[in-house]
This record gives structure tokens, C-alpha cells and sequence, in this order.
């Protein structure tokens, strides 16, 4: 889509119009690169505690300048920089490179600690972190090859060979799941290192064996991960409001809207008028969705202060008149009263809001 304020990884993008949109579509997906934030009773007995302090500190010196050389000789050893994550000032990928929701699930203890590789022709994929929240699941997925180019994972994984990109399928116990998904770099810390985001909306069990088929097309190799998966999410609110809005022919509602420490989604739903109304006004109507012919329509989400949770991505289904759209954005810092929802389009870099569209939805 075209918002300039974002900086996405389109994956496998394909729009289309409301009339008929046959696959899921992943929009975009948008991360934010977050880094890394009593007196003495005489004279004697002070200087004796200046010389104590001293040693102190040329001690903490000591072990200070001993720690930075531990981290550097970590980034040429292999082997160090295998212990080094086991040292808890180390932090995750998602604590490093993650959005808001995947840094407070780490930091409230509701990510799944993986440690599965693969290794075809040289090239070693592997799977360190897991999140499943039951409205995404996100993963890191790192690379280790011989390659010496410099490139970072999200750089190669951009490459096409030929007419072949690389690709990846999702399996919910053994049976192939239709959904988008996107990527977002590891960050300038794991630069062989990607965060994969999935099941958008998507209604799967709350445990499941999970099945990653990891597609490299400069190999003509799929690497395979299998993978038991829990929901693991805190206390959530998820409203259902019963309204409808219209603005003809279109009529939308809002089918679940889902607050978390970890993942604010929102699941609309549009719904044609019935077969039997025709003419040109459906057709104008349908235009005005529309950016370059494809359907191409986006929310914001306001609490009563102002405050707007950064986008993470988009998907799309569609089917004979009903569409359903759902969106994910990162966690509010605190449960709002009540959310605006409002419908946009982007026009030449401009957002159209959808002023007939719109829900004002307490929260409950």
C-alpha cells in the first residue's frame, strides 16, 4: 500500500477488489527499529574508606574492561558467541529488533524459547524465539552460511533467482494454513537474523504442531522445522460491537477487536448489497475504494487521548461479496476508555478518511 510513513517488507503482495479476493493478502509489514537504555564518624575511618572505595573501583574497572573483551572476542568466536546467549544481559532479537508487543512478551516471560537448525549444502537456518498470542505468531529466524558478501539476511532473502523468490509455507498439525505473512530485519545486532509474522487473524487451536517449510530459492532447498506451539498471551479485552456502517453499497462491522499486552488486532468485516442492486452507483462506489484499480483501504486506531498504536501489518480474505480484513497493531502502553476506528485510503500521499465508516467503540 501506498503510506510513506512506513517502511515495509511487502511479501507476495497481491491486491484485489472487493468483488472478489480469492487468496489471503499480507498489506505490509511495518516494525520499528528499537535499540538499545552515609557520613563517616572521624577522619581515620574515612581515609580508610577512601582507599576501600578505590580498590573498589579499579576492581569494577577491571571487570568492566574483562566484560567488553569478553563481548568483543564473542563477535570473531563461534563458540563464545554461543555462550554469550546464555548471558541474561544479552538480550533477544525480540527484545533488540522486535515492536512494542514482542518486547513486552519477552519481558513477561510469554516467549517460547526454540532451539531447532537446519543445515543443507553449507547453509544453516535456524529458529531461536517463538511468540503465539492468538492473534499473530511471530518467530526469529536466522541464517549462517560461508557467503562473505557482507549482506544481511533480510539483503539475501530480497534476491530472486531467475523467476523463483524464496517462499515459506505454514502447517497447523500436518495440514497446509492459506495465510499471508511478512518479514522485518533482526536490526543492526542480528543482521543474520529475521523476524517472521504470521496467522494474522488467522483461528487455529490454542496448541498445535506448528510446521515451517522454509523455501531458499538460490539452493532449490526447503529447510523444515517442526515445532510444538502453546498460546501464551496475558489477560486481554476483546469487544464485539453489534453496530454496522454503512456507506452504499458497502456495509462493514467490526467482527472482533482484540486489546493485549502483546498485540492490538482489529477484524473487520465488508459486505456487499445483494445481487439484485446494480448500476452505476455500485460501480462509482467500489471506485472509491480503489488506488491504481485495487482495493486498497486501511485503519487507525485513536484512543480518547490521542494516542494511536503503531501499525504492524494487514491480510485480506475475500469471498462472493463478504471480505474480511484484519489488521494488527502494537500493544497500547495502557488500556484505553474508548477507540476510534477509522477507515482510510491513500490518495498521491495523502490519507482519505472514510468519515462514514467510522466507530467510536468503548472499552468495556
Amino acid at each position: 500500500m501506498n503510506n510513506p510513513d512506513f517502511e515495509a517488507e511487502l511479501v507476495g503482495l497481491k491486491m484485489a477488489s472487493i468483488e472478489e479476493v480469492p487468496e489471503p493478502v499480507r498489506s505490509s509489514m511495518d516494525i520499528t527499529y528499537q535499540m538499545l537504555g552515609s557520613s563517616t564518624q572521624n577522619h581515620s575511618l574515612a581515609r580508610k574508606k577512601q582507599r576501600w572505595l578505590r580498590r573498589m573501583i579499579l576492581i569494577a574497572g577491571s571487570v568492566a574492561v574483562a566484560g567488553l573483551l569478553f563481548i568483543v572476542l564473542g563477535f570473531f568466536s563461534p563458540a563464545m558467541a554461543e555462550t554469550l546467549k546464555q548471558i541474561p544481559f544479552v538480550k533477544s532479537v525480540f527484545q533488540l529488533a522486535g515492536d512494542l508487543g514482542l518486547r513486552n512478551a519477552s519481558e513477561r516471560g510469554l516467549i517460547h524459547s526454540v532451539d531447532q537448525s537446519v543445515t543443507h549444502q553449507g547453509v544453516t537456518l535456524g529458529v531461536s524465539e517463538l511468540m503465539y498470542d492468538g492473534s499473530r505468531l511471530s518467530l526469529v529466524l536466522s541464517r549462517e552460511s560461508p557467503d562473505t558478501s557482507g549482506a544481511t539476511f533480510m539483503e539475501t532473502w530480497r534476491g530472486i533467482i531467475g523467476s523463483v523468490v524464496n517462499n515459506i509455507d505454514f502447517y497447523v498439525n500436518g495440514e497446509l494454513v492459506n495465510t499471508a505473512w511478512g518479514l522485518s530485519p533482526g536490526g543492526d545486532e542480528s543482521p543474520n537474523s529475521v523476524i517472521v509474522t504470521t496467522f494474522e487473524g488467522v483461528q487455529v487451536p490454542d496448541q498445535f504442531e506448528f510446521k515451517m517449510v522454509v523455501r531458499l530459492a538460490e539452493l532449490k532447498q526447503d529447510f523444515t522445522f517442526t515445532i510444538p506451539v502453546t498460546k501464551n498471551t496475558a489477560d486481554s479485552i476483546v469487544l464485539t460491537p453489534a453496530e454496522v456502517k454503512s456507506d452504499d453499497p458497502i456495509h462493514m462491522s467490526i467482527k472482533r477487536l482484540e486489546l493485549s499486552q502483546t498485540t492490538t488486532l482489529l477484524v473487520v468485516e465488508f459486505k456487499n448489497e445483494p445481487e439484485e442492486v446494480k448500476g452505476d452507483s455500485i460501480r462509482r462506489m467500489r471506485e472509491k475504494y480503489k488506488i491504481h484499480g485495487l482495493f486498497n483501504i486501511n485503519f487507525e486506531l485513536i484512543d480518547e487521548q490521542g494516542r494511536s498504536p503503531f501499525y504492524i501489518g494487514a491480510s485480506l480474505y475475500g469471498h462472493e461479496g463478504l471480505t474480511t480484513y484484519t489488521t494488527t497493531f502494537e500493544p497500547f502502553d495502557s488500556m484505553p476508555r474508548t477507540l476510534i476506528v477509522k477507515p482510510f485510503i491513500w490518495r498521491e500521499e495523502q490519507k482519505e478518511y472514510i468519515s462514514e465508516l467510522e466507530f467510536i467503540v468503548p472499552v468495556k
